[in-house]
């Protein structure tokens, strides 16, 4: 497919504006790294404004045989001051369009992911082209906690023939008519998406960022030549992108880590159509390979429809709150279900079995994210979720045995259970960052006591990564022991990000200075020394820890 390239979106705002000028009208405010590493062996983001319309233009001067004529050209103008008007409020957001197949009037189809509490009526966004408010058709595909939407599905006609920007009002009533919605797949290049829509809708950082669709998020251009610009460095989107994966995908260790997700979390930081794309269509080929349903739904990735390592509903989930495609949101409770069936996330305290921080937080994002969009089931997956924190708190509370310290401690496990030789309890830093990335999700999803104490939890984990998890260089450990001064020293510099994520969300919670100074020197170190000498090294170096700058904000 060929590929687009858009560096800054640029507003029509200005286009307006002058063109207002230019009329005189006037408008006001203007496994375990692991066992399947092992067998793979790969070396690899209201303001009010006011309504114009009521400038009460008036045709006094005009001949009563032009009178009609005189009216028709008031009520266009008066459209055109509306939507100058929209243009100039604080909360237009631009959307820029890329045409990939076909020419002339299209059906454009996206999605505005939005904040808890800033839109409950999903008739009340308004979409503009060129100064002129279009027809549209609007449906909300979710809801937050406290009943406001999570996202609004957007179909607008739109002749596309280059790169061209839409305005999206949010909180305003709309005036250019509807329509009626037509099925997402009639918007695809092909009918399962794995090629991508015939036009892609690029929002930007900010409003991705302000969702919250992805969890706290910084956009690059905030972070661009400060101190945590280091993953600029190791994320190389471009590099990893799905041209590069597809020759790749019969090998079931580049799917490793949630691609999907990798990528949806680079687009909120980038904003490019070309990051947007991968995660796209990588999620889509993901969902195309799920066949069957409930806890018989089997995924396609080769040999390993029993693999916790490999079932993801985040990707889906966010995919779905990004187009309102209906079969991603079926999809995500699919696998959530499915993941129930082959894992448990009761840790019985045995040296044997699979018990690792990234099946626990894989785990739990994948049953959140069901309850987030499941349009039938969402109690159901809300229960599942809080019996897992439940097991989780246990693990962390409890082991080892006669450990006391109440302040730092990680989820330690037997290092036989994790599938190491070591012969000690601990953690894994690095895999710790997956199961941070479940529990923070979880905490602001739930909120209350049981947020509040999940939080306190993660800041015991920061703690004791802090205490226990770095060499004597500062560098982390890739295993470390509870309390028991143990730990695996890390031959490579691909781990640098995730002990500086968990130790960031731990500051964020807690606000604890000595996270703060651990979690800057991590992030120059990995400035200096980070690498990504492979796809699955990009996969979990680019999905959790890219995240850090936005809690230290």
């Amino acid at each position: 497919m060929h590929r687009y390239h858009s560096n800054s979106c640029i507003s029509l705002l200005a286009l307006v504006l002058a063109a207002s000028t230019a009329s005189c009208v006037a408008s006001e405010d203007v496994v375990l790294e692991d066992e399947m590493e092992a067998e793979a062996g790969d070396d690899e983001s209201v303001a009010d404004t006011e309504d114009v319309e009521a400038e009460d233009v008036e045709a006094e001067d005009v001949e009563a045989s032009d009178e009609e004529v005189a009216e028709e050209e008031v009520l266009e103008e008066g459209e055109t001051d509306e939507a100058e008007s929209a243009l100039s409020s604080a909360r237009a957001e631009t959307v820029r369009l890329f045409a990939t197949q076909g020419s002339g009037v299209q059906r454009v189809n996206f999605a505005i992911p939005l904040a808890p509490g800033e839109l409950s009526q999903e008739s009340m966004i308004r979409v503009i082209h060129a100064g002129k408010e279009l027809a549209a058709a609007r449906r909300g595909l979710a809801r937050h906690a406290d009943g406001s939407l999570r996202s609004v599905q957007i179909q607008v006609d739109v002749a596309v023939s280059g790169p061209t920007d839409l305005e999206v009002v949010v909180g305003e009533s709309p005036r250019g008519g509807s329509l009626s919605m037509i099925p997402v797949p009639q918007t695809l290049v092909d009918t399962n998406g794995t090629q991508g829509p015939r036009v892609y809708a690029v929002l930007s950082p900010q409003r991705l960022a302000k969702s919250g669709l992805m969890g706290k998020i910084a956009p690059a251009s905030e972070t661009a030549g400060s101190p945590y610009d280091g993953w600029a460095k190791v994320c190389d989107y471009d590099k990893h992108d799905v041209d590069a994966f597809a020759p790749k995908k019969s090998d079931p260790a580049v799917w490793l880590y949630d691609r999907g997700t990798t990528f949806y979390r680079g687009y909120a930081r980038r904003g490019d159509v070309d990051t947007l794309r991968t995660a796209y269509t990588e999620t889509a080929l993901y969902r195309a390979g799920i066949s069957g349903s409930g806890k018989s739904t089997r995924i396609g990735i080769p040999k390993k429809a029993n693999d916790p390592k490999y079932h993801y509903t985040q990707n889906l989930a966010i995919h779905y709150l990004l187009t309102g495609d209906d079969r991603f949101r079926e999809a995500a409770e699919d696998v959530a279900e499915r993941m129930t069936a082959i894992w448990n996330p009761r840790y019985k305290g045995k040296d044997t079995g699979l018990w690792t921080e990234r099946h626990a937080g894989f785990f739990l994002l994948d049953l959140t994210y069901a309850a987030m969009v499941s349009d039938d089931r969402s109690d159901h997956f809300q229960a599942l979720a809080d019996d897992a924190v439940d097991a989780y708190l246990a693990v962390q509370a409890t082991y080892p045995a006669g450990y006391s310290d109440q302040n730092a401690r990680c989820f330690a496990h037997h290092a036989g259970a994790h599938g190491e030789g070591y012969g000690y309890w601990g953690c894994s830093p690095w895999m710790s960052a997956i199961l941070v990335d479940g529990l923070d999700l979880y905490a602001n999803e739930r909120g209350g006591q049981r947020g509040s104490q999940v939080r306190s939890s993660i800041v015991k984990l920061g703690r004791a990564i802090l205490r226990d998890g770095l060499d004597a260089s500062g560098k982390p450990f890739y295993f470390m022991g509870e309390g028991n001064n143990q730990g695996e020293e890390d031959p490579d510099n691909e781990h640098w990000g995730e002990a500086a994520y968990v130790m960031a969300v731990a500051y964020h919670h807690g606000r604890d200075a000595a996270l703060a100074s651990a979690v800057k020197s991590l992030v120059g170190k990995l400035q200096k020394h980070g690498r990504a000498p492979h796809m699955r090294s990009f996969n979990w170096q680019c999905r959790s820890a890219v995240a850090t700058p936005a809690y230290m904000q």
